[in-house]
Protein backbone atom coordinates (compact mmCIF):
# COMPACT_ATOMS: atom_id res chain seq x y z
CA UNK A 1 0.00 0.00 0.00
CA UNK A 2 0.60 3.60 -0.83
CA UNK A 3 2.30 5.70 1.99
CA UNK A 4 -0.10 8.70 2.58
CA UNK A 5 0.47 12.13 0.87
CA UNK A 6 2.13 14.09 3.17
CA UNK A 7 -0.46 16.65 5.30
CA UNK A 8 -1.09 19.99 3.24
CA UNK A 9 0.39 23.08 4.95
CA UNK A 10 -2.40 24.86 6.64
CA UNK A 11 -1.07 28.31 6.17
CA UNK A 12 -0.22 26.97 2.34
CA UNK A 13 -3.93 26.66 1.97
CA UNK A 14 -5.14 29.79 3.38
CA UNK A 15 -2.62 31.38 0.71
CA UNK A 16 -3.77 29.29 -2.51
CA UNK A 17 -7.38 30.26 -0.79
CA UNK A 18 -7.06 33.73 -1.14
CA UNK A 19 -5.76 33.68 -4.94
CA UNK A 20 -8.72 31.47 -5.56
CA UNK A 21 -10.90 34.25 -4.16
CA UNK A 22 -9.36 36.97 -5.72
CA UNK A 23 -9.51 35.35 -9.20
CA UNK A 24 -13.33 34.83 -8.41
CA UNK A 25 -14.27 37.96 -7.34
CA UNK A 26 -12.53 39.95 -10.34
CA UNK A 27 -14.66 36.80 -12.71
CA UNK A 28 -17.77 38.78 -10.22
CA UNK A 29 -18.60 34.84 -8.96
CA UNK A 30 -19.75 36.25 -5.87
CA UNK A 31 -21.61 32.70 -4.71
CA UNK A 32 -18.34 30.72 -4.87
CA UNK A 33 -15.88 33.68 -3.21
CA UNK A 34 -18.83 32.94 -0.28
CA UNK A 35 -17.97 29.01 -0.58
CA UNK A 36 -14.20 29.65 -0.68
CA UNK A 37 -14.91 31.93 2.86
CA UNK A 38 -16.52 29.26 4.89
CA UNK A 39 -13.71 26.93 3.72
CA UNK A 40 -11.10 29.66 4.88
CA UNK A 41 -12.84 29.71 8.12
CA UNK A 42 -12.82 26.14 8.61
CA UNK A 43 -8.97 26.01 7.99
CA UNK A 44 -8.57 29.49 10.83
CA UNK A 45 -10.59 27.22 12.67
CA UNK A 46 -8.14 24.34 13.39
CA UNK A 47 -5.02 26.64 13.38
CA UNK A 48 -3.34 27.49 16.61
CA UNK A 49 -3.80 30.60 18.54
CA UNK A 50 -0.17 31.37 17.53
CA UNK A 51 1.08 30.62 13.97
CA UNK A 52 5.13 29.46 14.06
CA UNK A 53 7.40 31.23 12.60
CA UNK A 54 7.73 29.72 9.14
CA UNK A 55 4.24 30.75 8.36
CA UNK A 56 4.81 34.72 8.99
CA UNK A 57 5.54 35.17 5.22
CA UNK A 58 2.55 33.07 3.68
CA UNK A 59 0.22 34.68 5.99
CA UNK A 60 1.65 38.22 5.41
CA UNK A 61 1.17 37.17 1.32
CA UNK A 62 -2.35 35.90 2.16
CA UNK A 63 -3.47 39.01 3.97
CA UNK A 64 -2.02 41.07 1.00
CA UNK A 65 -4.24 38.92 -1.07
CA UNK A 66 -7.34 38.99 1.01
CA UNK A 67 -7.29 42.96 0.91
CA UNK A 68 -7.20 42.87 -2.83
CA UNK A 69 -10.16 40.29 -2.57
CA UNK A 70 -12.30 43.03 -0.47
CA UNK A 71 -11.45 45.78 -3.30
CA UNK A 72 -12.69 43.69 -5.54
CA UNK A 73 -15.65 42.72 -4.00
CA UNK A 74 -16.68 46.64 -3.54
CA UNK A 75 -15.86 46.73 -6.65
CA UNK A 76 -18.22 44.20 -7.84
CA UNK A 77 -20.70 46.00 -4.89
CA UNK A 78 -20.75 49.52 -6.83
CA UNK A 79 -20.68 48.09 -9.98
CA UNK A 80 -24.42 46.25 -9.25
CA UNK A 81 -25.53 49.63 -7.58
CA UNK A 82 -24.76 51.26 -10.69
CA UNK A 83 -26.74 48.97 -12.59
CA UNK A 84 -29.67 49.14 -9.96
CA UNK A 85 -29.43 52.81 -10.28
CA UNK A 86 -29.38 52.28 -13.86
CA UNK A 87 -32.49 49.97 -14.51
CA UNK A 88 -34.43 52.65 -11.99
CA UNK A 89 -33.17 55.70 -14.21
CA UNK A 90 -34.70 53.73 -17.62
CA UNK A 91 -37.93 52.71 -15.07
CA UNK A 92 -39.12 56.39 -14.43
CA UNK A 93 -38.07 57.56 -18.11
CA UNK A 94 -40.06 54.69 -19.35
CA UNK A 95 -43.05 56.20 -17.36
CA UNK A 96 -42.52 59.61 -18.35
CA UNK A 97 -43.38 58.50 -21.99
CA UNK A 98 -46.01 55.89 -21.00
CA UNK A 99 -47.67 59.08 -19.45
CA UNK A 100 -46.97 61.12 -22.15
CA UNK A 101 -48.84 59.32 -24.99
CA UNK A 102 -52.46 60.28 -25.23
CA UNK A 103 -54.76 56.96 -24.69
CA UNK A 104 -55.90 56.11 -27.56
CA UNK A 105 -52.66 56.09 -29.30
CA UNK A 106 -51.76 53.81 -26.80
CA UNK A 107 -54.41 51.59 -27.57
CA UNK A 108 -52.80 51.59 -31.20
CA UNK A 109 -49.52 49.82 -30.08
CA UNK A 110 -48.96 46.11 -30.64
CA UNK A 111 -47.93 45.12 -27.02
CA UNK A 112 -45.96 41.83 -28.69
CA UNK A 113 -43.48 43.84 -30.87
Amino acid sequence: MAPAPPARDPYEALAELADRELELAGLGRYDAVLALARERDAIIARLPASPPPHARATLERAALTQERVSIELMRGQAQILFGLRRIEHVRRVARGYRRSVPETAAAHVDATA
